[in-house]
């Protein structure tokens, strides 16, 4: 008979304390699946921000802000990015999110791949630029070689940012759904990994996905309902470390806490 162990409740501000408490960096990731998003993940994001200050935190790396002018923009002009079109810095709740770490007076930071410097080491110059290479682009931006590439270079260029700043600089680091990971799965190697690796910190990872209904085939409702009564004495959202999750969701290595929720669909 498997022992039913009971999570010990804590609150997302309460997980964020305790991650700057272990770690200099702070990971965190939002849930999205095309440009359809969990926006209560973007949320909690922003209600944390309060707390990372208090930490010392003064840089928001977020890997939404690509290219890297967008960083520079908000940076210079203390206001989100005025965009058109449908990406995700165009999305209410992002702008809300970029607004309030901006209020606070922090710094945002870029550190997304360049995807077009690992198209031009695999293909001709003049093909890429070709209508004819579209498919072929396509196929490569989804291939494990190109996945594992980006969350080593996402890694590397968070390593680099810290090395501009001074020793020990608490940062906060915003990435969406799985890069946060620690540990290696099959041949997919996330950024949380590649971090560790090339830099010997270890990052505190807070996941928020283990809820989100990303789509009819990927719904985790039975979790979310079994703690329902729980996570409403905390407006919904509460989480765990690692080591306190309950034993119905199994033994978890992938990040260092857990946020669950009562809000997980996808708009």
């Amino acid at each position: 008979m498997l022992f039913q162990r009971d999570p010990v409740w804590r609150t997302p501000e309460e997980l964020v304390e305790i991650g700057f408490q272990r770690s200099s960096v702070v990971m965190m990731n939002e849930a999205h699946n095309g440009l359809k998003r969990c926006i209560r993940t973007r949320q909690i994001g922003q209600r944390i921000l309060p707390t990372a200050h208090r930490a010392g935190v003064r840089h928001l790396a977020m890997e939404a802000l690509h290219p890297p002018y967008f960083a520079e923009q908000c940076n210079r002009t203390r206001q989100p990015p005025t965009l058109a079109g449908d990406g995700y810095l165009s999305q209410p709740d992002m702008q809300e999110f970029i607004c309030a770490a901006l209020e606070l007076g922090w710094t945002l930071v870029p550190y997304e791949a360049d995807a077009e410097k690992w198209l031009s080491t695999k293909f001709d110059a003049h093909f890429l630029q070709s209508e004819a290479s579209n498919e072929t682009r396509l196929a490569a931006l989804i291939s494990e070689e190109y996945t594992n590439w980006r969350e080593e270079q996402q890694a590397l260029n968070l390593i680099s940012v810290l090395n501009s700043l001074p020793a020990n600089t608490p940062l906060l680091v915003w990435c969406g759904n799985g890069h946060l990971g620690k540990i290696t799965m099959n041949q997919w190697l996330p950024m949380g990994y590649q971090f560790q690796k090339h830099s010997n910190i270890n990052p505190f990872a807070i996941d928020q996905t283990r809820t989100v209904k990303f789509d009819e085939k990927h719904s985790r409702s039975a979790v979310a309902n079994k703690f329902s009564t729980d996570l409403l004495k905390y407006s919904g959202t509460a989480g765990f470390l690692m080591q306190e999750a309950p034993a119905m969701i199994g033994k978890l290595r992938f990040a260092d806490a857990y946020l669950l929720s009562t809000e997980n669909a996808m708009e």
